[in-house]
């Protein structure tokens, strides 16, 4: 889902200053790895990145829509591998959440032994970019994450299944 900004909270001087305004803005999850901020520390835990890099890009600082919400894996990774000229000629960028769908880039797949989600597989070359450079298929925390979170969405299908049998049992009475 594409994250969507609201006017400008600011301005403020620090870009640090932000961080509470974009945590619901990125729905408390890192804005690159879409893991949710309470399993690095919450608020505190997390970093604001600048999408497009202050090193190439100083006069978007304090830019509102240059300002991302993020882990600090991700931020350090991000910003240590900004994509040089001539990759992103190639189309080797990172996915922009607030620009396009995530969805529309990446898709979950399961380890061919296990049947789990384990890894997120690139549908374009933003994506492919963006899981080579933020590592997120090495990242041990990220993929016991989506497991996590499968093994949730079983339980919960389960309870709702069961749910609907009590209900069709009600009804047949």
């Amino acid at each position: 889902m594409r994250i969507l900004r609201g006017p400008d909270p600011g301005p403020f001087k620090k870009h640090g200053a932000y961080k509470p305004y974009l945590q619901p803005l990125f729905r408390e999850r890192c804005a690159y790895c879409f893991a949710p901020d309470n399993r690095n520390g919450g608020l505190e835990g997390m970093t604001v990145d600048h999408f497009l890099d202050q090193k190439h890009h100083p006069e978007l600082r304090l830019a509102w829509t240059n300002l991302y919400y993020s882990c600090v894996v991700c931020n350090s990774h991000y910003k240590k591998d900004y994509p040089t000229e001539d990759e992103e000629k190639a189309g080797f960028r990172f996915v922009d959440p607030c620009k396009e769908d995530p969805d529309d880039h990446f898709c979950m797949v399961r380890d061919p032994k296990t049947g789990e989600l384990c890894q997120v597989r690139g549908l374009s070359a933003p994506a492919k970019y963006t899981i080579w450079r933020l590592h997120l298929n090495a990242r041990r925390a990220l993929r016991d994450f989506w497991r996590e979170l499968e093994h949730l969405e079983i339980r919960e299908v389960t309870r709702v299944n069961e749910i609907d049998r009590l209900l069709g049992d009600l009804e047949a009475e």
